[in-house]
């Protein structure tokens, strides 16, 4: 049984892909499994979703076996700097000084190379019995521009910096995301043309340029088609009526959307997840739980192969 480590989530912005990170990570604590949940950059967007006190950069757990943090590009260099240097006094010397901050702006992909460090080591993190701390980590990624740009930093960065510590955290790093048994990239998406559009782009880009795994697609929003002849019936009988326009107007976005998911590659549509559209105007903890339950087959599926 391959169980994968890594889950990334990522699509264009809008989508739902926090909403589709959380579910999944509750998913995956749901069968057992030490879970934690990294959103990038996310302002506790996660914990709002589960009703729970947000968490900052400092990890906590907030259900039986799900921990989440909210990542950010400063908090990850400290936290780094004092695995490094042992003593916070020596961190405020030196990558408090404004000449020190300036210089580290300078290297390329140095915040997303560092939240990447940080993935990577809890995914190398022990508990006391020598098991592996976690057994699945899902990270919340940026919006698809920013995601691809985070997932190249590791080879960016290796290309920039002389060999050294910095040089080996980016093969460690580039090893993890290239594993297709331990790391697994899922694009979410919405029945729209510019949404598939940037899930054809990232498909593209994990299979040409990042080397990752692409596991299952994760489709938001969907609208499931009428029976049609039950919509026929309903309209014959009275062609004006709101239920019927309505009707016909539910159809015709349903039947728009399936147009443009089958521009996917046939293989990211197999076995896919579709999330229904939900309209609330507060999506929480009791969508993220109907949402837990449609995913967690797809988990279970993905843990059998």
């Amino acid at each position: 049984m391959v169980l994968p480590r890594l889950r990334i989530v990522t699509g264009k912005g809008g989508v739902g892909k926090t909403v589709a990170a959380t579910a999944l990570a509750m998913a995956e604590a749901r069968q057992g499994r030490r879970t934690l949940l990294a959103e990038v950059n996310g302002r506790d967007r996660v914990a709002a979703l589960l009703g729970v006190k947000p968490v900052g950069a400092k990890m906590r757990e907030v259900f039986d076996h799900l921990h989440i943090v909210d990542m950010n590009p400063r908090d990850a260099i400290r936290e780094y700097a004092l695995l490094r240097f042992r003593f916070e006094a020596v961190y405020n010397t030196v990558f408090e000084n404004r000449l020190v901050r300036r210089f580290l702006r300078l290297i390329p992909s140095l915040g997303e190379l560092v939240m990447l460090g940080k993935v990577w080591f809890h995914e190398q993190e022990k508990s006391d019995d020598g098991s592996p701390r976690f057994d699945v980590i899902i990270v919340d990624a940026p919006s698809t521009g920013h995601a691809k740009t985070m997932l190249r930093a590791p080879a960016v960065v290796e290309r920039t910096v002389p060999p050294g510590p910095l040089r080996d955290i980016t093969q460690n790093l580039q090893t993890l995301l290239t594993d297709h048994q331990r790391t697994q990239l899922h694009v979410v998406t919405t029945p729209e043309e510019m949404p598939v559009n940037e899930a054809i782009e990232l498909e593209q880009a994990a299979v040409h340029t990042l080397g990752v795994g692409l596991g299952t697609t994760i489709i938001n929003q969907y609208v499931e088609p009428l029976h049609r002849a039950a919509l026929a019936a309903v309209v014959r009988a009275n062609p004006e009526s709101s239920l019927s326009q309505t009707l016909s107007i539910r159809d015709a976005k349903s039947r728009a959307g399936d147009a443009f998911l089958r521009r996917l590659p046939a293989y990211m549509l197999e076995g896919s997840v579709r999330l229904p559209r939900v309209v609330s105007r507060e999506f929480g903890r009791t969508e993220i739980d109907a949402f837990v339950n449609l995913l967690a087959p797809a988990v279970v599926a993905e843990t059998k192969t």
